[in-house]
């Protein structure tokens, strides 16, 4: 151990001034400090605690203050120190492999740093220690261990998670490395809880043939460039997010970031940046690539993004691969940190507005809706009502057929701002004929065209309607309206 200050759950301040070296192995020694107790460990678990201790030393004479009791001893110097022991723990040693036991334990201990009260509390947790067959096995020094903390704040018990996959991970590495089996694995076989950031091994992720083998099938999945310069911020900020429980059938979204120098990003960021899209609405945006554990074609949107993707696995480093927990409402609106990495400046937040006394409960109503509510079928006839009976029975049959549909009535009213009043006798019947036919914006495109040559509005009514197969009665009435 070397020299520090911790803060016991009981506010004792324990500090090693030296450093401290503790054999195992030297059974003697231990006997001796513990009385001729504990010259064999049982097979178990412990923790390692750093614990205040009291050193005892000299004797001093008291004398009493009554001249009829006899004199008495007491230790005439006490010395506050601190010692390293073990404490057993509840949970038994199973016979699993050492990876999967840690594994399990995190769960376990998660957040509670002093073992659900075994531990005492003027002690601090130092790690968890495996004893079999008289000998220590392994040790961890994560479990049950957190950095000085006044209050538990959100992210801290993600952060302890985190801290303790990174050293598992790196030790589960290292044994399949040792053991020659390659680093292309599913996270389940040695982890059950992970947290919402963390590393995972390069050979799982091929972006070239859209496969991932590290995350359960039922997760989303899927790959992007970022700045090496932005990946604390996204790490910080992910890290609030809940852990990901694989034990949970539940689908989870993921997003796998392969971190790049910044000429590295600028340059394949916009290879793979897709431009607006006036006919989806959407803004210019990173395409993201889908990950699936059993990939299915096409794999990519473009035939270009499987040699940028190619590029930009070549320079990413093999341990610099990174993932992160997707919040839920980024993956339904396709906006996520990823996006802010380029630099793009957010506006202001607007604040909202307070409700009023007539808000109906905050109902959302779709754009259709609130314009049907404003200009509708009954609203445009108190303006332009029909001149006759033929009129208002198209009018009705409008209204019926027609009167929730916000284009139609759009269209309609585009119309009617280009014919003047004098043709009221016929425009409502045309307009049942021409929404029938599914023609109100041809119709509307020629006759804008048709009226830019001066020509008389009935005259251009006939010619466009004559042109898209009206009916000859009804253009026959349109001709009769200027003659009378």
């Amino acid at each position: 151990m070397q020299p520090g200050v911790a803060i016991s759950p009981a506010g004792r301040v324990l500090e090693l001034s030296l450093p401290l070296s503790i054999d195992l192995g030297d059974r003697s020694l231990i006997a001796q400090l513990n009385n001729g107790d504990h010259r064999h460990l049982n097979r178990g678990l412990y923790a390692v605690v750093l614990r205040y201790a009291e050193d005892k030393t000299d004797i001093a004479e008291v004398f009493p203050q009554d001249l009829g009791a006899s004199r008495t001893a007491q230790y005439d110097l006490i010395t506050e120190s601190v010692q390293l022991g073990l404490v057993a723990l509840s949970q038994p040693l199973p016979q699993q492999s050492w990876l999967a036991i840690r594994a399990n334990l995190i769960r376990e201990y998660l957040g509670d740093g002093q073992a659900s009260g075994i531990i005492p509390e003027n002690s601090v947790a130092l790690g968890v220690l495996a004893i079999r067959e008289d000998q220590p096995k392994w040790l961890d020094a994560d479990l049950l261990r957190h950095p000085l903390r006044a209050a538990l704040n959100q992210g801290d018990i993600q952060q302890d998670l985190a801290r303790h996959y990174e050293t598992l991970f790196k030790d589960v590495m290292d044994y399949r490395r040792s053991g020659s089996l390659g680093s292309d694995f599913a996270a389940s076989e040695y982890f059950h809880l992970l947290p919402p950031v963390g590393s995972l091994p390069k050979e799982a992720i091929n972006p070239k043939k859209g496969r991932q083998g590290y995350f359960p099938e039922n997760y989303r999945v899927w790959t992007a460039p970022i700045r090496m310069s932005d990946l604390e911020l996204v790490r910080k900020e992910s890290m609030r997010l809940p852990p990901i429980d694989l034990s949970l059938n539940e689908p989870v979204d993921v997003i796998v970031l392969a971190p790049l120098s910044n000429r590295d990003y600028g340059y394949y960021s916009r290879r793979l940046e897709r431009e607006f899209d006036p006919n989806v609405g959407r803004l210019p945006h990173l395409d993201l690539l889908r990950l699936r554990l059993y990939p299915r074609r096409p794999i990519h949107e473009l035939d270009t993004d499987e040699a940028t993707w190619r590029s930009i696995w070549g320079r990413v480093q093999d341990q610099s691969l990174l993932y992160i927990r997707r919040p839920t409402r980024a993956a339904e609106t396709a906006i996520s940190g990823i996006v802010l990495a380029r630099g793009m400046t957010l506006p202001e937040p607007i604040e909202p507005a307070e409700p009023t006394p007539a808000d109906s409960g905050g109902m959302i109503q779709d754009e259709d809706t609130v314009f049907l509510n404003r200009i509708n079928f009954q609203q445009i006839s108190l303006q332009r009502p029909p001149q006759n009976a033929t009129g208002e029975e198209a009018l009705s049959y409008l209204i019926a057929e027609f009167g929730d549909n916000a284009v139609v009535v759009k269209a309609c009213l585009k119309i009617l701002l280009r014919i003047e009043h004098r043709y009221d006798a016929l425009i409502w019947q045309t307009l049942l004929v021409l929404a029938r036919a599914e023609i109100l914006d041809v119709f509307l495109d020629d006759l804008t065209t048709e009226q830019a040559s001066d020509a008389v509005t009935s005259s251009a009514v006939v010619t466009v309607g004559t042109s898209h197969g009206l009916d000859a009665t009804l253009l026959n009435a349109w001709q009769a309206l200027d003659a009378s």
